[in-house]
């Protein structure tokens, strides 16, 4: 019996390295799949380096809920009788937190003041800044001032600040479950770009417009909140309330961060 043939050594060493080969991939896809499972349902294994431990609160394991949601929403006496209805949707009294802000006190038919609106504040005088500054829109910085003025009145246990205009309409469970799914220890400023193109043209592709509530994290707003009439006197000759709270949010180094579907 002649011995068997290069070629069909060969073929035999080839059969035999593609079928371990073959074992070999399959044994490692297997570990390698076991692994991945193993990490991502091992809370000790998201360090703060991983991409998606920014869902997950580094602090405290609470579920966020409407309680730690803060609204500031700013209005005018003038307008009030025509928009409550708007907030008054979507408030639940005596559970939803925040305050309306007014230009003035209320009087006439809006007394006695709804049980169903959102308690009100009158917001504070910043006319000394206003006129030290020549601001160019001093109704946009009293705007841009009520953020310091909401955060001042409440933020005990708040781990979000809301701002809006006195027609906002809020989604309240899905802006808890939005939001449940970050950190709210860190710095985000949240919100919903204008739904006209040449209104992002005008202004900026990088903020939130206030008609869609901007969202800041707690030590965002806290951080803004400490800094807001030093940013009203460094951008006296911006004109929009939004776009100067992206500005002396920019200065933080903070980016809009925008959340489609929000609402």
């Amino acid at each position: 019996m002649s011995p068997p043939s290069f070629d069909s050594l060969r073929s035999i060493f080839d059969k035999y390295f593609v079928a371990n080969f073959c074992k070999i991939v399959i044994i490692s896809g297997v570990i390698l799949y076991l692994a991945l499972i193993f990490l991502f349902n091992n809370p000790n294994c998201l360090s703060s380096n991983n991409p998606i431990s920014h869902f997950i609160s580094s602090n405290d394991t609470n579920p966020t809920n409407l309680s730690h949601l803060v609204f500031g929403l700013v209005g005018s006496k003038k307008a009030w009788h025509h928009r409550k209805n708007y907030i008054e949707s979507w408030w639940i009294p005596k559970v939803t937190r925040g305050y309306l802000f007014l230009d003035v006190p209320p009087s006439g038919n809006l007394l006695p003041w709804s049980k169903n609106s959102p308690p009100y504040k009158v917001s504070k005088n910043i006319t000394k800044l206003v006129q030290e500054t020549h601001h160019v829109a001093p109704i946009m910085a009293r705007m841009v001032h009520g953020i310091k003025e909401i955060f001042d009145q409440e933020h005990e246990g708040v781990r979000w600040l809301i701002t809006g205009d006195d027609d906002s309409i809020f989604f309240l469970e899905n802006i808890v479950d939005v939001l449940g799914k970050y950190d709210h220890n860190k710095y985000y400023y949240f919100g919903g770009q204008s739904e006209y193109i040449l209104s992002n043209f005008w202004f900026s592709f990088d903020q939130g417009f206030g008609g869609a509530g901007i969202i800041m994290s707690f030590p965002l707003a806290k951080a803004l909140a400490e800094d807001i009439e030093s940013c009203l006197r460094r951008y006296p000759f911006l004109n929009s309330a939004d776009l100067i709270t992206m500005t002396c949010i920019a200065d933080f180094g903070v980016s809009f961060s925008p959340l489609k579907g929000l609402h």
